[in-house]
Protein backbone atom coordinates (compact mmCIF):
# COMPACT_ATOMS: atom_id res chain seq x y z
CA UNK A 1 0.00 0.00 0.00
CA UNK A 2 1.51 3.51 -0.96
CA UNK A 3 0.80 6.26 1.44
CA UNK A 4 1.84 9.74 1.24
CA UNK A 5 2.06 11.98 3.98
CA UNK A 6 1.38 15.82 2.83
CA UNK A 7 2.45 18.87 5.57
CA UNK A 8 5.10 20.97 6.61
CA UNK A 9 7.99 21.03 8.80
CA UNK A 10 6.39 18.68 11.45
CA UNK A 11 5.77 16.11 8.59
CA UNK A 12 9.21 16.79 6.67
CA UNK A 13 10.95 16.16 9.68
CA UNK A 14 12.97 19.66 10.93
CA UNK A 15 15.56 18.75 13.50
CA UNK A 16 15.63 14.70 13.30
CA UNK A 17 17.30 12.50 10.97
CA UNK A 18 14.91 11.77 8.35
CA UNK A 19 15.62 7.99 9.80
CA UNK A 20 13.41 9.37 12.91
CA UNK A 21 10.89 10.99 11.43
CA UNK A 22 7.32 9.30 11.92
CA UNK A 23 6.39 9.40 8.36
CA UNK A 24 10.05 7.11 8.03
CA UNK A 25 9.21 4.99 11.15
CA UNK A 26 5.70 4.15 10.13
CA UNK A 27 6.93 2.66 7.09
CA UNK A 28 9.51 0.78 8.74
CA UNK A 29 6.67 -0.62 11.26
CA UNK A 30 3.76 -0.92 9.10
CA UNK A 31 5.67 -2.44 5.78
CA UNK A 32 4.06 0.43 3.88
CA UNK A 33 5.22 2.11 1.21
CA UNK A 34 5.43 5.59 3.09
CA UNK A 35 6.50 9.26 1.17
CA UNK A 36 7.43 11.89 3.13
CA UNK A 37 5.62 15.51 0.90
CA UNK A 38 6.69 17.36 4.15
CA UNK A 39 8.00 21.36 3.14
CA UNK A 40 9.21 23.44 6.49
CA UNK A 41 7.53 26.41 6.47
CA UNK A 42 4.40 25.50 4.00
CA UNK A 43 0.70 26.62 4.62
CA UNK A 44 -2.43 24.48 3.76
CA UNK A 45 -2.14 27.20 0.49
CA UNK A 46 1.22 25.40 -0.45
CA UNK A 47 0.24 22.01 0.44
CA UNK A 48 -3.24 22.50 -1.63
CA UNK A 49 -1.24 23.44 -4.81
CA UNK A 50 1.21 20.45 -4.76
CA UNK A 51 -1.63 18.02 -4.06
CA UNK A 52 -1.30 18.85 -7.87
CA UNK A 53 1.60 17.66 -8.68
CA UNK A 54 3.56 15.50 -5.70
CA UNK A 55 0.09 13.50 -4.91
CA UNK A 56 -2.71 12.83 -7.36
CA UNK A 57 -0.03 11.32 -10.20
CA UNK A 58 1.32 9.16 -7.39
CA UNK A 59 -1.81 7.84 -7.21
CA UNK A 60 -1.79 6.88 -3.38
CA UNK A 61 -3.52 4.85 -1.43
CA UNK A 62 -3.97 7.03 1.24
CA UNK A 63 -2.92 10.57 1.64
CA UNK A 64 -2.61 11.62 5.58
CA UNK A 65 -2.90 15.71 5.79
CA UNK A 66 -1.12 17.54 8.55
CA UNK A 67 -0.92 21.16 8.36
CA UNK A 68 -2.98 24.38 9.65
CA UNK A 69 -0.39 25.92 12.49
CA UNK A 70 1.92 27.64 9.63
CA UNK A 71 -1.28 29.46 8.48
CA UNK A 72 -2.25 30.45 12.35
CA UNK A 73 1.07 31.82 13.57
CA UNK A 74 1.66 33.30 9.73
CA UNK A 75 -2.21 35.21 9.88
CA UNK A 76 -3.22 34.92 13.41
CA UNK A 77 -6.77 33.25 12.06
CA UNK A 78 -7.33 29.50 11.76
CA UNK A 79 -10.13 30.09 9.25
CA UNK A 80 -8.15 29.90 5.29
CA UNK A 81 -6.63 26.82 6.92
CA UNK A 82 -10.16 25.15 7.51
CA UNK A 83 -10.85 25.87 3.41
CA UNK A 84 -7.74 24.18 1.88
CA UNK A 85 -8.06 20.72 4.30
CA UNK A 86 -11.67 20.69 3.05
CA UNK A 87 -10.01 21.52 -0.61
CA UNK A 88 -7.61 19.06 -0.02
CA UNK A 89 -9.74 16.24 1.58
CA UNK A 90 -12.64 16.55 -1.63
CA UNK A 91 -9.98 16.79 -4.42
CA UNK A 92 -8.45 13.86 -2.94
CA UNK A 93 -11.57 11.81 -2.66
CA UNK A 94 -12.57 12.78 -6.28
CA UNK A 95 -9.06 11.18 -7.02
CA UNK A 96 -10.86 7.88 -5.12
CA UNK A 97 -7.66 8.31 -2.66
CA UNK A 98 -8.07 7.63 1.33
CA UNK A 99 -7.99 10.72 3.33
CA UNK A 100 -6.53 10.57 7.13
CA UNK A 101 -6.30 13.76 8.47
CA UNK A 102 -3.78 14.73 11.18
CA UNK A 103 -4.94 16.99 14.62
CA UNK A 104 -2.04 19.09 14.97
CA UNK A 105 0.36 19.03 17.48
CA UNK A 106 -0.70 21.53 20.41
CA UNK A 107 1.84 24.79 20.75
CA UNK A 108 4.30 24.33 23.70
CA UNK A 109 4.73 26.56 26.22
CA UNK A 110 5.82 30.37 25.74
CA UNK A 111 9.50 30.33 27.21
CA UNK A 112 10.56 27.07 24.90
CA UNK A 113 9.32 29.10 21.83
CA UNK A 114 10.71 32.54 22.57
CA UNK A 115 14.24 31.53 23.55
CA UNK A 116 14.46 28.44 21.23
CA UNK A 117 12.54 29.47 17.75
CA UNK A 118 10.24 32.76 17.07
CA UNK A 119 10.82 35.79 20.15
CA UNK A 120 7.47 37.05 18.09
CA UNK A 121 5.42 34.64 18.19
CA UNK A 122 1.87 35.88 19.66
CA UNK A 123 1.78 32.05 22.05
CA UNK A 124 -1.23 32.66 23.74
CA UNK A 125 -2.98 33.65 20.45
CA UNK A 126 -1.56 30.73 18.46
CA UNK A 127 -2.31 27.91 21.31
CA UNK A 128 -5.67 29.25 21.46
CA UNK A 129 -6.26 29.23 17.59
CA UNK A 130 -4.35 25.89 17.69
CA UNK A 131 -7.14 24.58 19.88
CA UNK A 132 -10.05 26.07 18.09
CA UNK A 133 -9.04 24.67 14.93
CA UNK A 134 -8.05 21.13 16.39
CA UNK A 135 -11.73 20.92 17.42
CA UNK A 136 -12.79 22.39 14.51
CA UNK A 137 -11.12 19.53 12.38
CA UNK A 138 -12.13 16.74 14.90
CA UNK A 139 -16.00 18.12 14.03
CA UNK A 140 -15.63 18.27 10.68
CA UNK A 141 -14.10 14.79 10.35
CA UNK A 142 -16.64 12.97 12.41
CA UNK A 143 -19.66 15.14 10.62
CA UNK A 144 -17.93 13.94 7.08
CA UNK A 145 -17.27 10.41 8.35
CA UNK A 146 -12.98 10.72 7.73
CA UNK A 147 -10.48 8.91 9.47
CA UNK A 148 -8.58 11.36 11.76
CA UNK A 149 -5.15 10.64 13.50
CA UNK A 150 -5.09 12.57 16.94
CA UNK A 151 -1.64 13.79 17.16
CA UNK A 152 -2.38 16.41 19.30
CA UNK A 153 -2.97 14.63 22.02
CA UNK A 154 -0.20 12.74 22.19
CA UNK A 155 1.70 15.98 23.53
CA UNK A 156 -0.91 16.85 26.50
CA UNK A 157 -0.72 15.77 29.95
CA UNK A 158 -3.37 15.04 32.09
CA UNK A 159 -4.23 18.67 32.48
CA UNK A 160 -4.31 18.95 29.07
CA UNK A 161 -0.90 21.01 29.03
CA UNK A 162 1.92 20.15 26.04
CA UNK A 163 4.81 17.92 27.42
CA UNK A 164 7.53 20.11 27.44
CA UNK A 165 9.69 17.05 27.01
CA UNK A 166 8.65 15.97 23.86
CA UNK A 167 9.17 19.34 21.85
CA UNK A 168 12.48 21.27 20.63
CA UNK A 169 11.25 24.14 20.70
CA UNK A 170 7.46 25.30 21.44
CA UNK A 171 6.50 23.75 18.01
CA UNK A 172 8.21 21.16 16.45
CA UNK A 173 8.63 17.68 18.57
CA UNK A 174 11.86 15.45 19.20
CA UNK A 175 12.39 11.96 18.21
CA UNK A 176 10.83 11.03 21.20
CA UNK A 177 7.51 12.94 19.86
CA UNK A 178 8.33 10.97 16.53
CA UNK A 179 7.75 7.75 17.78
CA UNK A 180 4.43 8.69 19.50
CA UNK A 181 3.04 9.85 16.41
CA UNK A 182 4.46 6.89 14.45
CA UNK A 183 2.99 4.47 16.74
CA UNK A 184 -0.53 6.43 16.86
CA UNK A 185 -0.39 5.99 12.65
CA UNK A 186 0.46 2.32 12.74
CA UNK A 187 -2.70 1.51 15.39
CA UNK A 188 -5.06 3.71 13.24
CA UNK A 189 -3.96 1.41 10.33
CA UNK A 190 -3.82 -1.69 12.39
CA UNK A 191 -7.28 -0.81 13.79
CA UNK A 192 -9.23 0.91 11.02
CA UNK A 193 -9.61 -0.85 7.59
CA UNK A 194 -10.47 1.20 4.45
CA UNK A 195 -11.87 0.11 1.44
CA UNK A 196 -7.94 0.58 -0.21
CA UNK A 197 -6.62 -1.98 2.32
CA UNK A 198 -8.88 -4.88 1.91
CA UNK A 199 -7.82 -7.82 0.12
Amino acid sequence: MKIICMGDSITYGLGVEPSRRWSDLTAKRSGHEVINCGISGDTTAGMLARCQVQVFPEKPDILILLGGINDIIFTGNYRLACANMIAMIKQAQMQKITVIVGIPLPVAPEDMAVHAWDPDRDNARAKRQCGQYADWLLHYCAEKKIQTVNFRKLFLDEKGEAIRELFQDGLHPTAAGHERMAEEVCKVLDEWKPQCCLP
